[in-house]
């Protein structure tokens, strides 16, 4: 398509558009439009204010979910308004390697062709790996793009890519040499399947039944008695160092001091006291096993006469060591438990046992049993790394949306521990240290080393191990852009301006990329961050894998289309709060299109051949319709207040706006009352000013609706007159295009209000369809008087009643009325003459109302219900008594009615 020039508009003639939109067909054809024409292309030198954004790289591990179509999803919605807005915007896609992850998913598809993952050679087994990388990016990219997603194919990333290794290894080197980075011994979390460190976001906590044992831990004097210590993990006493108490129980204010021996052993330790034992635990005693607790290893921190012991567990889980009896060596931990148990039950040692509910960790990726272990790794010291970022966000600098999320934030950045950074897995970035076996020398360096700075000995073995996953991609803002070169993408888009992911990640990902931004560029890598809730299905369950419940998003866009899913995920539940997603949510949003579609199909014959694109809304002279003002004034409002909620991060108040403006306002109110205009009825100007004022809102609110649903409004854009290539590149309303014009919109409230009063009345007095009775109406005031007078055919008409008359104050009811008093006054309607059958249907009726009436009536008599029910089911009983009544009293007055007017009364 020719580019159009300065001020040049497009002209169409008005193509019909189908009865029904063809989602799949629509959305492959303007998905191909806007990659060929490059729509979302951002300029490598931009001339004015960017918006930049980087999508959270999804692993390659599987496909996107409809979790990260929720994150997509608002990202694109921001995206897309700062693109019309008229920012350079660049939304930088990617991918993650998810170095443990992704080999435990290529070790489970191997072992299904009975292939295992450990017998490959390393060679091999990387070739598995990049197979696996190759097929899942493809699919992202796939989901991505039916998604809609206006991203910048043309900057995507991924984190082993050329650039990703180098920032990386640079960033180590870095930490390194300040200090930062350091080998040690710690306590992680070790996976015995895996044979690997993992984080702890990859641990899954579960509450699962065990034996809580009390044993017994005589003295070592040889004195009767001993001290009694519960355990749920009796195949670790041989790891144990002491026997801690709380200092202020006064049970042990006896034993501290003195030794107990280690059951089925010969060694003595001490009873000592920590403030961290939990008295109301067992017995208050608690056995320390630093090498596999956290909470024993930090009371060894605390006491310094204590000494870590050796490993009692190796990496696979099995016993081992010099502390471990020979009968007990090689044995896996659930074998050891049971004969540690037949054992210490055997000695008698064992006083007693209880069922016990204890939380167990298991590995997200084995679902093994996470061993808490002292091991030497690789590890970040992270405290001077946090403060930067707590005063940023204590300062507002960077902000946290929904702001209720700051006291986590803040609980956990001020309790930070260093991060493990190895793993002992093939899939990764080598950590960049070699070890000289000549002279000993650890050389660390962003480039290979071929020979030790120190003696220059070619005998270097690398480290064997790879940093984890979350190492490359806290870099992500920056590292997208180009560092750490100095690129015209870093220099014109960093820092970024908005991070949009899931609270699941808000410390291994989020504020580790607020450290690593400060600290490698010395500023903020963005100036928000939202965090969005999570999917649950109709069940009100978790949406995940594991259950089932949570679909392939290319199914549900193949059945409902991407902007069905699309508007869905926006609304009605807020997207940073936990809500339902389902076929009924799907079914609001296709119905909600369809609204939309139908709305274009009915414009489209009233615009004349020609009819150029709207650059203003019309002119309104004092003879223009009450209608058209207030429509343009309620535009006004909506595109004041979606504006306004966009730039908050507010989205589902945007669409929330935007489907009652659509589905009410524009479609069920003005439509059907400008159809007389539309139509000629009221004469050619009426005529021309109606299709001037539907043209223009009509097109606006495209424009407006774009960002959630660019598909179909991009079809319907074009399918109008319009200016411009694309919708996707066309300017944001200006919200003061239109007039505000509350008075306008007074008035037609009133004129709406009586129209909603009259149908309800039609409903209650149950007047056929066909029916077209008289009306009064009391005006509350002199104001309500004068504007139905002005309205008073649209009334009629809308309503269905005529004629409308307006009774004075004082004067009476008409006869033979039903009636309702309303805000804008009193509300008459005449009531249909009823039939013998119909009296007959309305006695039945009152006899079944009654007695749903006496039960209701009968529950809340009841004591113990209005005492034990929560107070909202006790006052939903009242409301429906309530309803019951009165839907009685009406039919009593209709049955009277009938009465007073049979013949002969």
């Amino acid at each position: 398509m020719r580019p159009l020039g300065a001020g040049e508009a497009r002209v169409l003639s008005s193509p019909a558009l189908p009865p029904r939109f063809d989602a799949p067909e629509i959305e492959a054809r303007w998905q191909t439009a806007w990659d060929r024409q490059g729509a979302f292309r951002a300029a490598d030198l931009p001339g004015r204010a960017t918006f930049s954004i980087v999508l959270p790289p999804p692993n390659v591990t599987g496909i996107l979910t409809l979790g990260h179509m929720l994150g997509d999803t608002v990202m694109d919605v921001l995206v897309r308004h700062h693109r019309m807005r008229g920012l350079s915007t660049v939304w930088v896609p990617g991918a993650d390697h998810a170095g443990l992850a992704t080999q435990v998913e290529v070790r489970r598809r191997l072992l299904k062709q009975g292939v295992r993952f450990e017998e490959l050679s390393a060679e091999a087994a990387r070739k598995e790996l990049e197979t696996w990388k190759s097929e899942h990016t493809a699919r992202i990219e796939q989901q991505t793009r039916a998604a809609g997603f206006s991203v910048d194919w043309t900057r995507f990333r991924y984190t082993m890519d050329e650039g990703s290794v180098r920032a990386t290894r640079e960033v180590f080197v870095r930490l390194y040499r300040e200090g930062l980075v350091y080998r040690g011994e710690r306590m992680v979390n070790w996976d015995p399947k895996l044979r690997t460190a993992i984080s702890d976001l990859e641990v899954v906590h579960a509450e699962e039944d065990t034996s809580l044992l009390y044993v017994r831990y005589p003295w070592a004097d040889g004195s009767p008695g001993g001290l009694e210590v519960a355990t749920v993990r009796p195949e670790t006493i041989f790891g144990d160092v002491a026997v801690a108490v709380h200092p202020d129980d006064s049970r042990y204010s006896g034993a501290v001091g003195r030794e107990v021996r280690v059951p089925m052993t010969e060694r003595a330790v001490p009873v000592i006291t920590d403030p961290g034992i939990d008295p109301a635990f067992g017995a208050g005693a608690l056995k320390v096993t630093p090498r596999n607790d956290l909470l024993d290893y930090e009371i060894l921190q605390r006491h310094p006469e204590l000494t870590m012991p050796p490993d009692i567990l190796d990496e696979s889980g099995c016993l081992t060591g010099p502390w471990v009896p020979s009968a007990y060596q090689g044995l896996d931990v659930d074998a050891a438990r049971e004969r540690a148990t037949e054992e210490l039950e055997r000695s008698g040692l064992l006083l007693r046992r209880e069922k016990y509910l204890h939380s167990v960790g298991r590995s997200e990726r084995s679902d093994a049993a996470v061993e808490p272990r002292v091991s030497t790794q690789w590890f970040v010291r992270m405290r001077g790394l946090a403060d930067p970022v707590v005063t940023a966000v204590r300062s507002g600098e960077i902000r946290i949306h929904p702001e209720r999320w700051q006291l986590t934030f803040f609980r956990w950045m001020e309790g930070i521990q260093d991060w493990c950074i190895s793993r002992q897995v093939i899939w990764g970035h080598p950590i960049p240290v070699v070890h000289c076996r000549a002279c000993g020398h650890d050389a660390v360096s962003v480039e290979p080393v071929p020979k030790c700075p120190d003696c220059g000995s070619a005998d270097l073995v690398p480290d064997p191990d790879v940093l984890d996953t979350w190492f490359t991609s806290w870099l992500w803002p920056f590292l997208v852009l180009g560092w750490p070169d100095r690129t015209g993408d870093l220099d014109h888009y960093y820092p970024t301006s908005v991070l949009v992911t899931g609270r699941d990640i808000m410390f291994f990902w989020v504020a580790r990329m607020m450290m690593a931004g400060y600290h490698f560029t010395g500023q903020r890598p963005f100036s928000d961050v939202y965090f969005t809730g999570m999917l649950r299905d109709e069940r009100g369950r978790r949406m995940s894998k594991h259950l089932g419940n949570s679909p392939d998003p290319l199914d549900v866009i193949r059945e409902r289309g991407a902007d069905a899913m699309r508007f869905g995920l926006l609304f009605p539940n807020p997207t940073d709060e936990d809500g339902q997603f389902g076929p009924a949510t799907l079914d609001n949003a296709r119905n909600f299109l369809t609204k939309v579609w139908n709305l274009a199909r009915f414009t489209l014959p009233y615009i004349a051949p020609g009819t150029p694109a709207p650059r203003a809304p019309p002119a309104f002279g004092l003879d223009s319709a009450r209608e058209n003002r207030w429509i343009l004034s309620r535009y006004r409002r909506t595109a004041e207040e979606v504006t306004q909620a966009l730039g908050s991060y507010e989205l589902t108040r945007a669409a929330t706006a935007l489907h009652g403006f659509v589905r009410h306002d524009l479609a069920d109110r003005y439509i059907e009352i400008a159809k007389d205009a539309l139509l000629g009825r009221r004469g050619e100007p009426a005529q021309r000013e109606a299709r001037d004022t539907l043209l223009f809102v009509l097109e606006r609110t495209l424009r407006l609706l774009h960002p959630f649903i660019p598909h179909l409004t991009e079809e319907l854009w074009h399918a109008l007159p319009h200016a411009g290539e694309l919708l996707a590149q066309a300017p944001w309303p200006e919200t003061n295009e239109a007039l505000a014009d509350p008075m306008t919109e007074v008035e037609m409230e009133t004129v709406l209000e009586t129209i909603r009063w009259l149908r309800n009345l039609r409903a209650e007095e149950r007047v056929t369809a066909d029916s077209v009775p008289p009306a009064w109406v009391r005006p509350a005031n002199p104001d309500v008087a004068r504007v139905l007078t002005a309205e008073r055919s649209t009334v009629e008409r809308m309503a269905r009643v005529r004629p409308l008359e307006l009774l004075a104050t004082g004067a009476a009811a008409p006869p033979g009325t039903g009636s309702r008093v309303a805000p804008l006054g009193e509300c008459y309607l005449q009531r249909p003459v009823t039939t013998t059958v119909e009296t007959e249907s309305l006695e039945r009726e009152r006899e079944k109302l009654g007695r749903l009436l006496a039960k209701a009536r009968s529950r809340l008599a009841d004591d113990g219900f209005v005492r034990r029910a929560p107070p909202e089911v006790v006052r939903e009983a009242e409301v429906k008594a309530e309803e019951l009544a009165e839907r009685i009293r009406r039919i009593d007055e209709h049955l009277k009615a009938d009465m007073s007017s049979a013949p002969g009364a």
